[in-house]
């Protein structure tokens, strides 16, 4: 079993700068765990509402099922 990364799926949040904080801390441990040697590559954070704030900390993989029936 290899760790790739890490995923989160933070609470639903319409103000963006609430959106932010676990965003930020999400990132904060991806670097942690890769400057404690763990070779982590993804960091899969976002959803359709969010994706964007996401992509701004970090996130490389996100999941936007609903905004493609939107």
């Amino acid at each position: 079993l290899k760790l790739r990364g890490l995923m989160a799926i933070p609470e639903p949040e319409t103000d963006p700068d609430k959106q932010r904080k676990p965003f930020r801390a999400m990132k904060a441990l991806f670097r942690q765990l890769q400057e404690a040697g763990f070779e982590l590559d993804t960091l899969s954070m976002g959803m359709s509402h969010d994706y964007k704030i996401a992509i701004e900390h970090g996130s490389n993989m996100v999941r936007i099922g609903t905004a493609l029936f939107e």
